[in-house]
């Protein structure tokens, strides 16, 4: 950002612009995209020409070739049920979900460029179920000598140091959302499953904007649990399936999968 405005002088009337331009911002917020309704007009367009074609079929006959009839409810018929169907599995499901947050924030930066543990930010996820966003000391271990960032310059920065000094917390938007339905721990997975952040957060270090990866769909886990293969050796939690541990020990057994284990039954998740 300081290439792009490298000898780039502003005015004080530009500055006085700019300043009730960013104070105005926070209240009427930036414009929103018009909703795309292309699929919605030609759902309506297919049911009216199934409904007027059954009718005319049944009722009216009107069109003397029921050839066209049948045609036109074959094909309104396939397309009202893809529809359906296609917009009923992506219900909940937010793959590529990116939204806005109110520091931004690079992980390409951190967890890349510095090589920043994700569990030094995220100190909860070895232990509890959920990983946890960093309160502000946590940034401010790095960021109380840091004062100026390598793209944003000091603007971005400032308002951590702003939040911290304030004592009042960044309000973070969450990307990763589950429906309240299901029960996911990160402890299960990161210490007993042994599990990388980016098999289900994808190449974390290569966003500069956080985005969702996989679509965290139920069929989404399952797959994984019925693929994961367990590693008993020095696990303690895994270790008190006695029997499947002594079979894997001596050799009896190539490997078990988490599924083996009960990983897909419903209560795991829905209790």
């Amino acid at each position: 950002m300081e290439l792009v405005h490298n000898n780039f002088q502003f005015t004080p009337e530009d500055i006085v612009l700019i300043k009730a331009y960013m104070d105005k911002i926070p209240d009427i917020g930036l414009k929103q995209n018009k909703p795309v309704i292309t699929n919605l007009i030609l759902f309506i367009l297919a049911a009216v020409l199934f409904l007027f074609s059954l009718i005319d079929l049944i009722i009216t006959k009107r069109i003397k070739k029921q050839w066209i009839n049948l045609l036109i409810l074959s094909f309104t018929a396939v397309f009202i049920t893809w529809s359906l169907v296609v917009n009923a599995l992506v219900i909940g499901r937010s793959p590529n979900y990116s939204p806005d947050q109110p520091v931004k924030f690079s992980h390409e930066i951190h967890a890349g460029q510095n090589a920043t543990d994700c569990i030094y930010c995220h100190s909860y996820a070895p232990y509890s179920k959920s990983a946890g966003i960093p309160p502000e000391n946590v940034c401010m271990n790095c960021h109380l000598l840091v004062r100026k960032g390598t793209r944003s310059g000091a603007f971005e920065i400032a308002k951590v140091l702003s939040a911290y000094e304030n004592k009042k917390p960044i309000e973070w938007v969450k990307v990763h959302n589950l429906p309240d339905h299901v029960f996911f721990s990160h402890a299960q997975h990161v210490s007993a499953g042994g599990i990388s952040c980016k098999e289900c957060h994808g190449s974390v270090e290569k966003m500069t904007r956080i985005s969702q990866v996989g679509d965290l769909s139920m069929g989404w886990c399952i797959n994984c649990h019925r693929t994961r293969k367990v590693n008993f050796q020095g696990n303690k939690f895994y270790s008190e399936y006695r029997e499947l541990a002594d079979k894997m020990q001596k050799g009896e057994l190539d490997s078990v999968t988490v599924e083996r284990l009960g990983g897909t039954e419903c209560m795991k998740c829905h209790y």
